[in-house]
């Protein structure tokens, strides 16, 4: 069995397959977007790796699944900003990719 773990901008979902390609299990873990002044858009990226824990504890439980898994795929979301200080945290909420404070400077660059 493999399993495939996608990061998204609004939950983490999983998704076993077996050798044949057919769907095992799936699950989906969510986790809130904030968007401030209609145009931001951020997350806090603590949530990511809690909701990850959570379904990959829910999956490790399955011992039909967790005892045959074979392999594991990642991918997550688009560009998107994880600020952290000298010590390698968190400083700051992510900026996400769907967030649009840069809009004018971006039409000047585009100038």
């Amino acid at each position: 069995m493999f399993l495939g773990i996608d990061l998204g901008t609004s939950s983490v979902k999983f998704l076993v397959l077996n050798k044949e390609g057919s769907i095992v299990k799936t699950l989906n873990k969510d986790y809130p977007v904030n968007y401030f002044n209609n145009n931001w858009a951020e997350q806090n990226p603590n949530h990511w790796w809690e909701k990850v824990l959570e379904g990959l504890n829910e999956i490790s439980n399955c011992k039909d699944i967790s005892k045959r898994l074979e392999g594991i795929s990642f991918s997550g979301q688009m560009h998107g900003l994880v600020l952290l200080d000298k010590n390698d945290e968190i400083i700051r909420p992510a900026i996400l990719w769907c967030d649009q404070r840069s809009e004018k400077e971006c039409e000047e660059l585009k100038k």
